[in-house]
């Protein structure tokens, strides 16, 4: 039998105390996700969207603790969208 809480957080995010952990969990997640297969979630004019408005954010928020994460994050999108 599974934890019910396992099932309902699958990434681990709902231990995290405050905004730096929650970033801290991000990045370990993001990381993971690079080594796991890739599974097309988004239409490309949806990830271009979503690529678009992390670039943004990150611009907008240079001191922000997600700041290089969105920066990562849309880099990535970008690449294979091949943009």
């Amino acid at each position: 039998m599974t934890d019910p809480t396992a099932r309902q957080d699958p990434f681990g995010l709902i231990g995290v105390r405050d905004h730096r952990e929650y970033v801290d969990a991000l990045k370990r997640l993001t990381e993971q996700g690079r080594r796991e297969r890739c599974v097309a979630l988004l239409s490309q004019t949806e990830a271009h969207v979503v690529a678009e408005l992390l670039g943004q954010y990150a611009l907008q928020h240079p001191s922000g603790h997600l700041n290089q994460l969105a920066a990562t994050l849309s880099a990535r999108l970008y690449s294979r969208l091949g943009a």
